[in-house]
């Protein structure tokens, strides 16, 4: 159900480590963003989608148990703790992006 080998997904990009509450081992995805413009609002935006997207996919969040149209509890776990960590990395991305901008 959870993939076990990380993904890497460009040259540049944010890591993303997720652990499910009953897998052993960390799920790591890593985002792309170096296509995008992290001092306008549009690039932060596309940023936030693509870490929501990596959260859901390494927690197994749109996964469905049969009978349910919920996710499981330790999907749900994982997912805010993962969405939490992307919200620090996302912080540093677009500090490090203003950082750049400088005279």
């Amino acid at each position: 159900m959870f993939k076990n080998a990380p993904i890497a997904a460009a040259l540049l990009g944010l890591a993303l480590t997720a652990t499910p509450a009953f897998a052993g081992e960390a799920t790591k995805v890593q985002v792309m963003y170096k296509d995008l413009d992290l001092t306008t609002p549009e690039g932060q935006r596309k940023l936030e989608r693509r870490l929501d997207m990596a959260a859901r996919e390494a927690c197994g969040y749109d996964q469905r148990v049969t009978g349910s149209h919920l996710p499981s509890a330790q999907s749900q776990a994982c997912y805010k703790q993962a969405r939490a960590k992307a919200k620090d990395s996302m912080a540093a991305a677009i500090g490090n992006a203003d950082g750049r901008l400088g005279g």
